[in-house]
């Protein structure tokens, strides 16, 4: 893969696997910006099955003025593991832990930025105190995981050769149930994609341990300073449990932007980069 279509001309690209633990090595982009960045270093960690082709045109934005470390987590086909890990949100979070530390980051001299599962194992990970940010970007992150019944059990059930064959009802369920294809049919071609790409193995493990996931009661543990952007007209991310945990959390802030397809755009980067001068961050 060409990752210079990914970010602004005259970033520099380095790509690695990072070794979190003695079974599991995570794949890693570091996208160094042409000028030295005024804001600290963005830990970037993307939802369940992304790929970082929805992630272009934020990254292409982004790394005009952002220094970004691109992990991919534990559950993606990338992950290389010696033998196959559990998957959970605490063990993704334990891992995004160690990656700060390879890296040698000053605590609370960083950017979490998190999509998604990415955002709630950002979100999880601060209250657990693993991580301590000086600043989180979370966009559309879930305060529970409501995976549909009857998917958990094909999930479960379904031999993976037999995957392709309900793949095109998935498809179509996601659509009328999941997507609001008037609003934003972009959301619908993206997560199409991921079903077309997924390692259907280890996204099995992790929708059976996220089923049973809430991050409900953790919500008055977070301190910090944290900028959410929503979308009022995403279903897959409920807007109402996510402007009732910003309502509930003194340092933060929600942005909605109504679409999932606005929450990856230029816009969004604009409206963080607003954020930080408005308030003086990183000066």
């Amino acid at each position: 893969m060409n990752y210079s279509d990914y970010c602004s001309p005259g970033t520099k690209i380095q790509k690695r696997y990072l070794k979190v633990s003695n079974d599991i090595q995570l794949f890693e982009v570091h996208f160094s910006p042409k000028d030295i960045s005024k804001y600290p270093p963005v830990i970037f960690i993307p939802g369940w099955g992304s790929f970082i082709q929805g992630w272009q045109i934020v990254l292409k934005e982004m790394t005009k003025h952002f220094e970004i470390y691109y992990i991919e987590t534990r559950e993606k086909s990338s992950a290389k593991h010696v033998k196959e890990q559990k998957i959970s949100i605490q063990n993704i979070g334990d891992d995004i832990t160690k990656a700060v530390r390879l890296h040698d980051i000053d605590d609370n001299n960083f950017i979490a930025f998190g999509s998604s599962m990415g955002a709630t194992v950002i979100l999880d990970a601060m209250a657990e105190n693993k991580i301590n940010p000086s600043l989180a970007v979370l966009i559309g992150p879930n305060i529970e995981f409501n995976i549909p019944q009857f998917l958990i059990i094909i999930i479960a059930l379904i031999p993976t050769q037999l995957y392709k064959m309900i793949k095109p009802f998935a498809k179509w369920y996601m659509k009328r149930k999941y997507i609001d294809m008037k609003s934003d049919s972009k959301q619908y071609h993206k997560y199409s994609y991921v079903l077309d790409h997924i390692h259907l193995g280890r996204t099995r493990r992790s929708a059976l341990s996220f089923k049973n996931y809430s991050f409900e009661d953790k919500i008055e543990q977070l301190k910090k300073r944290i900028l959410v952007f929503s979308g009022n007209k995403d279903i897959l991310h409920s807007y109402e449990k996510t402007l009732d945990m910003v309502n509930r959390i003194k340092q933060a802030t929600l942005i909605n932007l109504e679409t999932n397809d606005r929450t990856h755009s230029v816009e969004m980067v604009d409206e963080l980069r607003s954020y930080l001068n408005k308030y003086n961050l990183f000066k």
